[in-house]
């Protein structure tokens, strides 16, 4: 039965959701040294997917929000394109009283790529984020369940991804054992005409690579100022985000009290239908808020009243500080530190990043192509996050 709100009916106001991380699946064709989730053959039914949108849509009546961004997310959701397929035909269809729109976008590992994608991304004008974690060195790092190697296959579906999808991303995941994607990150575009999000693993051991990670940040520089001065827009996303929000405190000197809309306006539910603060919780049963079973989140109370900045005594003279909200909340949990603490390892990527930032500001402030740079960046809340997915 599709979900519709009686005229009559009073709703009870709840923080609307404007994400929705989406496990269809947990299961994944890959075994990427550095992805958090446990590969479980674990799959969303039909029932759990259609109510979790029926869910959302009940939460949020009383909340204002006319969108919503239902992130496709694994595992690899291509793995459950059948069940993709039934919520995105689910979500368009038209609800009495409700003036509700649902976007939809996927997580996936750029592997999938048939008939059946095609037509779920197409029909549901898919936003993608592609993970294109580098050349061919990088399948030592995300090679498939066999072990054959991964790069080609991704390599070789991209370009037909970025042609069915009405935005794509190719998300650039770097450790200390690839800090070469910084440097080569060209690389991929020359595969296909995509935006770039750069993705450091927080919890990978970063000691004893500060200065390998400020000479790859370097070396980015140089072609991204080159790029600008010759009137061509670098899509690096995260980086003109950063250059805006940089741009935007020097003039209000206003801190942001938080990283993400973990809690807020941002959720993830995982296949077996329970609520998650964020799709980062996967692995913490103990940070579960409820179930979309139910009408309310007994344990949502939990989240408002322990969520704080987080904040460390060094955060006041950071060179971050005016752009940085504190870093993942379940990064820091899984490293062994507290929910309002920060893994030090955040600092050590974000402050390396925003030497960068100010370098290329202070460098390219006076050129008007950078300007025109930098009023490109999506206005579009829904786009914004989209860039942020998947971390």
């Amino acid at each position: 039965m599709i979900f519709s709100l009686p005229v009559q009916q009073e709703p009870k106001k709840y923080a609307p959701v404007r994400t929705l991380m989406l496990y269809l699946t947990e299961e994944c064709n890959l075994r990427c040294t550095y992805c958090f989730v446990k590969k479980e053959p674990k799959y969303m039914s039909r029932e759990t997917a259609l109510r979790t949108l029926d869910w959302v849509l009940q939460r949020n009546v009383s909340g204002g929000e006319y969108k919503v961004l239902v992130n496709f997310f694994g595992g690899e959701p291509f793995l459950a394109v059948d069940l993709m397929q039934e919520v995105v035909d689910y979500g368009r269809l038209e609800r009495p009283n409700l003036y509700k729109t649902f976007k939809f976008s996927a997580t996936t590992n750029g592997t999938l790529a048939n008939e059946r994608v095609e037509r779920v991304v197409r029909e549901g004008q898919l936003a993608l984020m592609v993970s294109m974690d580098g050349g061919a060195q990088a399948n030592r790092l995300r090679p498939m369940v066999s072990g054959r190697e991964s790069y080609s296959l991704v390599r070789k579906n991209l370009p037909r991804l970025a042609e069915w999808a009405r935005l794509c991303t190719a998300r650039v995941t770097f450790t200390p054992d690839n800090l070469e994607l910084l440097k080569n990150v060209r690389d991929v575009l020359n595969v296909a005409p995509v935006g770039v999000a750069l993705c450091p693993v927080v919890e990978a051991d970063w000691a004893g690579h500060e200065q390998a990670l400020e000479d790859a940040y370097a070396e980015l520089g140089e072609w991204f100022a080159a790029e600008v001065r010759a009137g061509r827009r670098p899509p690096l996303e995260v980086t003109w985000e950063l250059l805006r929000d940089y741009q935007q405190r020097l003039i209000c000197k206003r801190r942001p009290q938080k990283a993400c809309p973990l809690g807020e306006s941002l959720m993830a539910v995982d296949s077996q239908g329970n609520v998650l603060p964020c799709h980062r919780f996967l692995h913490r049963p103990q940070q579960r808020l409820g179930t979309v079973e139910a009408s309310e989140l007994p344990d949502e109370r939990w989240l408002y009243a322990h969520l704080k900045r987080a904040e460390i005594p060094d955060c006041e003279t950071c060179v971050a500080r005016t752009v940085c909200g504190g870093g993942c909340r379940a990064v820091a949990l899984d490293g062994g530190y507290g929910l309002n603490e920060v893994h030090p390892y955040h600092c050590l990527l974000m402050q390396a990043h925003m030497r960068l930032v100010a370098r290329l500001y202070a460098e390219l402030r006076h050129d008007l192509n950078f300007w025109s740079g930098l009023a490109q960046v999506p206005t579009d809340t829904l786009n914004q996050e989209l860039y942020q997915l998947g971390s």
